[in-house]
């Protein structure tokens, strides 16, 4: 072919506009021919993918409704926390963000392990911890600084490559040698700096008091249970030297390189960061509000009785490092193989909820009596240890219709000692009798060692204060190093294989085949203690609590199947239907060996079996006439009853006719009564009744209830009943509204039985349609089904029960059904704007029901709900001009509740009061904490200046705040307080807040990029929603930083 040389330049110009990463294999030879024409000779062009443009199209193009960020985006704005990183994801958020450096996925409403699992890289880590009041959190402790990438889907798929659950899934992708090798190059290095204000160094570290003797901490004070209490840190306020004060540091380097067969990359990240500050604009919404309202508005808490606008916030520092090694393999017949190693070390503090509850209901009855003291703790770090090993294999021939293999062997291990047991923090095996003894005595208290004796103190010499007793010198055959109480271990590996084979049936018929198998073994303890005092009332609660219903110990094993043919129909027209087939199994390991050794607590005392409910029910006239009759007949006839009488029955068992007829009388007042009456305040009769109702699956049986099935009605009312003038209940409860439980004992020799190994299978069909209605618009539509089973955390909770039995119920023995129904549509908006470069908008609905959601109880039980349903709706939207660039997103929830008739009826037995469903959950669920805001507006502005060499953006994050119109509408009734009882804490309520983040980045050249970002621009004083802990998230916060590539 031949071209002039004005031709040539154009087509040169076109290829490289239209494939930026083009690139030639070789260097193109050329002929120019005497009439000045330019021949080329052949030349082969090889396209890169840009995989972050392709992952932003897919949320305009999939059929699942998705969202996806780069490292472009990820890397704009620094995070306090990892739970950050969901701040540009509208509509997904993490559970409790700012305690604990962790990720805990929540989409539409649903969180938990397995229904929405985090990978990194494919492999799994995530594991359940134990929250004291708020039960147990699903963490993923990860390191933000080497993400490449974040990809989630909000419903059930079959995605290829992707662990889905009932809830989506959020796939985390680390960097890779190519982001940090220039095309065309064979060696990369990256360094990144960065540094953030509005953070400070912890004044003390909390776990160097392990190993100290007491007698030696400043100010430590011996408390109940040999617990010591060792004077806290009082908040500083952030001032103007706190803006850029460098107690937040961060460092990430990458090295890369590659040959021809092979790729290495060597990446580390560190950073070190302090305590944060407070916000100090808005604070009013949590100063004020009614702690002790009727409705859900005590729910929201008064955040500045425990820290003031601009605090700093105690127990939020950390120091996290990552060393991350990849290395890939390019063989013969387009085989690759890699290997990866990742080790992830962390070192946060985390306050203690339990803790932390019981200090702010103290600051607010303290604050009545004119007290203001911030109640406040620097509590220990916690230590986890992540590894992460993967050997993936890849293989597609060239020309292969049949084979397109991606295969995955991994493994995860993850060990950590925690400090959350409720307890306090610090305790000695034995402290020094005398010193203690002295020191009581001296403050007018009875000694330790005989708080019943406050004469020992005048007794004894040595100790009596009138005679100025000296102070004693430490024993020093006394161990007093102190350790920690609230310690609580886990070790939790996770081994899994997957893989995925594509076949192109057809050209428009492709089959997608897949498999995996995972197995996790879980090992949980606890520090042993006798009581505990902790810190405030309640801390021998909280350690009982954890100690018998926290830990878990337990192996689970799960192989899944997967069928999955997508059949382009039509030109416009794709459709796709498969199947998921799941079998599992699990055993209590850590209950089965307590048994096996006979360790208090997990021994089978009784096993609840149902409720009784014992009623007084209304006499009919003739019942109580006949009643009062034969009564009277009583008397009357014990009147005629003389003391001789009584003597010679009492000593002869001789009745007289007098005694006779009065025996006579009591029989047959005995025999017509029954069981006796129950005489009301109004002077009615009732009869004594009482009926018992059985469990199933360890809920009360409703349709077995006569009060629930039509048979008996507690709010029927009669006029002027037994001749008496005014209105009559027929049925007056005389058992509380929950009744009283019912026992049953274990068999002969079952007490110490082991808990049985579960099991089970399920097939879930998803299907899907894909209809290009127009040249710009597309709908979507699918049916999913995915089928969750019980996690080890869930299998193992047949160890616990508060209600009297260790062996309450049986735990979760089936399986979460989750039905997803969705609707969507797409429009590329350059048909209106044709001079941007892109322009989507897309609108969603979803409806989604999980049958036997597996829950808890009020008496922290593990049972399963009928279900629990979401529904909502949802948009996002983007633009690019070149020079300016942004997006909408938004979600409108219109649904997120919890239901179950039998459940809902166990709380009033008797008048059936409970609504069947709930918005959130019903008292002490988990659920009932992972509400989301009704709705959501997150945007996003940008522009590129400059040549592109500047980039100036702005984020800005709405939340509506909390609301439950079921709950306000119950509580408001005169009965509602009656019925919704809780036996832990209550949710966490925030309020609406519209946050706003800046960042700016300049490329100084090729090798050189400077960045500054201020994050919560207008320094909120705010609550992060479904917080588990009553704190203030972070205030305006000044990032600046500096990347280099060589």
């Amino acid at each position: 072919m031949l071209f002039t040389p004005k031709k040539l330049s154009l087509l040169i110009s076109s290829l490289c506009w239209l494939s930026p990463y083009a690139q030639t294999a070789q260097a193109a030879e050329s002929v120019t021919n005497v009439d000045g024409q330019v021949e080329l000779l052949p030349t082969t062009v090889e396209g890169k993918r840009d995989k972050d443009a392709e992952g932003r199209n897919k949320v305009y193009a999939e059929n699942v409704t998705n969202l996806y960020l780069g490292r472009e985006e990820l890397e704009r704005y620094q995070n306090s926390n990892p739970a950050d990183v969901f701040k540009g994801l509208n509509g997904v958020y993490s559970m409790d963000s700012r305690n604990g450096t962790a990720l805990s996925p929540n989409i539409r409403g649903l969180s938990g392990e397995g229904r929405v699992p985090l990978t990194v890289d494919g492999t799994e880590q995530s594991t359940n911890v134990w929250l004291q009041v708020y039960g147990a959190g699903n963490r993923n402790y990860v390191d933000p600084a080497l993400f490449r990438s974040i990809s989630v889907e909000k419903g059930p798929s079959l995605t290829r490559g992707v662990k889905s659950g009932v809830g989506g899934a959020v796939s985390v992708r680390t960097i890779d040698a190519d982001d940090i090798i220039a095309d065309g190059d064979t060696f990369g290095f990256d360094l990144k700096l960065e540094t953030s204000g509005s953070t400070v160094k912890p004044r003390v570290d909390a776990n160097d008091y392990f190993g100290r003797d007491y007698r030696d901490i400043p100010g430590a004070v011996l408390g109940a249970d040999k617990n010591v209490n060792i004077p806290q840190p009082v908040p500083r306020t952030r001032g103007h030297n706190d803006t850029l004060n460098f107690d937040d540091n961060a460092v990430m380097f990458a090295v890369a390189g590659r040959t021809d067969f092979s790729d290495l990359l060597v990446s580390y990240s560190e950073r070190k960061k302090g305590n944060y500050f407070a916000g100090k604009q808005g604070a009013g919404a949590y100063s004020n509000n009614d702690a002790y309202a009727r409705d859900s508005a005590a729910y929201f808490p008064n955040l500045t009785k425990l820290y003031k606008p601009g605090n700093e916030i105690l127990s939020t520092s950390n120091d996290t490092s990552t060393l991350l090694a990849k290395n890939n393999w390019y063989l013969a017949d387009n085989h690759k193989i890699g290997l990866s190693f990742m080790r992830t070390d962390l070192e946060f503090a985390e306050t203690s909820s339990g803790q932390a509850v019981v200090m702010l209901g103290f600051a607010e009855e303290l604050e009545k009596q004119g007290f203001r003291d911030q109640l406040v703790a620097e509590y220990p770090k916690s230590e986890i240890r992540l590894d992460t090993y993967k050997l993936s294999h890849e293989w597609k021939p060239e020309g292969s219709r049949w084979i397109d293999l991606q295969s995955n062997l991994w493994m995860t291990k993850t060990d950590g000692e925690r400090h959350q047991t409720g307890s306090g923090a610090y305790y000695v095996k034995e402290y020094d009798t005398l010193l203690e003894d002295w020191k009581a005595c001296k403050a007018g208290k009875p000694p330790v060692s005989t708080p019943d004796a406050l004469w020992n103190c005048y007794i004894r010499p040595e100790l009596n204060p009138f005679l100025n007793a000296p102070k004693p010198e430490p024993d020093p055959n006394v161990d007093a190093r102190v350790f920690a109480g609230s310690a609580q271990w886990t070790s939790h590996d996770r081994t899994g294989f997957d893989f995925s084979n594509m076949i192109v049936l057809r050209d428009n018929l492709h089959l997608t085949m897949a498999g995996e198998f995972q197995r996790e073994k879980l090992d949980e303890r606890v520090t042993e203690l006798d009581l505990s005092g902790g810190i405030g009332i309640g801390g021998s609660n909280f350690h009982y609590a954890t100690a018998n219903y926290g830990p878990r110990s337990g192996d689970r094993r799960e192989y899944a199947g997967s069928m999955n043919l997508e059949w382009q129909a039509l030109p416009w027209l794709t459709l796709t239907a498969g199947t998921r087939y799941n079998r599992y199994s699990a055993f209590d390991e850590g209950l089965a060996d307590r048994r096996r050794n006979r360790v208090a607590g997990s021994k089978i005392n009784q096993q609840k079996t149902g409720v009784q409910l014992d009623y007084g029910q209304l006499m009919t006239d003739a019942e109580a006439i006949r009643l009062k009759t034969l009564d009277a007949a009583a008397i009357q006839a014990l009147s005629q009853v003389t003391p001789a009488d009584s003597e010679k029955w009492a000593n002869e068992k001789i009745a007289t006719p007098a005694m006779a007829a009065h025996l006579a009388a009591q029989k047959a007042f005995l025999d017509f009564s029954g069981k006796g009456t129950h005489l009301a305040n109004n002077g009615a009769y009732y009869w004594l009744r009482s009926v018992a109702v059985p469990l199933v699956d360890g809920k009360v049986d409703a349709s077995q209830s006569p009060f629930a099935n039509g048979s008996l009605d507690a709010s029927a009312v009669v006029q002027d009943a037994q001749g008496n003038s005014g209105e009559y209940a027929v049925i007056t409860p005389i058992s509380s509204p929950r009744g009283s439980n019912i026992y049953a004992l274990p068999a002969a020799g079952d007490e110490w039985a082991e808990p049985e190994k579960q099991s089970g299978h399920a097939w879930s069909p998803v299907f899907s349609a894909t209809a290009r209605v127009t040249e710009y618009g597309s709908l979507f539509g699918r049916y999913a089904q995915v089928t969750r089973f019980p996690s080890i955390f869930e299998v193992a909770s047949t160890s616990v029960g508060m209600d009297g039995g260790s062996l309450a119920t049986r735990g979760a023995t089936k399986p979460e059904r989750s039905t997803n129904w969705e609707i969507g549509y797409a429009h590329d908006l350059t048909q209106f704007f044709p001079d941007l470069q892109l322009a989507d908008a897309r609108l969603s609905y979803f409806d989604t029901t999980i049958e036997d959601f597996i829950e808890r109880d009020i008496y922290l039980n593990v049972i399963q709900f009928d279900e629990k349903k979401t529904t909502g709706i949802e948009f996002q939207s983007r633009f690019d001009s070149g020079r300016f660039f942004g997006g909408v997103g938004a979600t409108y929830r219109l649904k997120q509740e919890l239901c179950d008739k039998d459940y809902a009826y166990s709380f009033d037995v008797f008048k059936n009061r409970m609504p069947e469903c709930m918005t959130g959950g019903f008292p002490d669920t988990l659920t009932a904490s992972s509400l989301q805001p009704r709705y959501s507006i997150n945007t996003d502005l940008g522009t590129r200046l400059f040549n592109e060499r500047l980039e100036l953006g702005m984020r800005s994050v709405y939340h509506a705040k909390a609301e439950n119109k079921d709950l306000d509408d119950l509580l408001n009734t005169d009965y509602g307080h009656d019925i919704w009882v809780q036996n832990s804490a209550s949710p966490l309520y925030w309020k609406s807040v519209l946050l706003h983040d800046a960042y700016a980045r300049v490329r100084v050249d090729k090798h050189l990029d400077l960045n500054m970002g201020i994050t919560n621009l207008t320094d909120r004083y705010y609550m992060d929603p479904m917080s588990k802990i009553p704190v203030p998230g972070p205030g305006r916060t000044l990032t600046v930083g500096m990347r280099a590539r060589f």
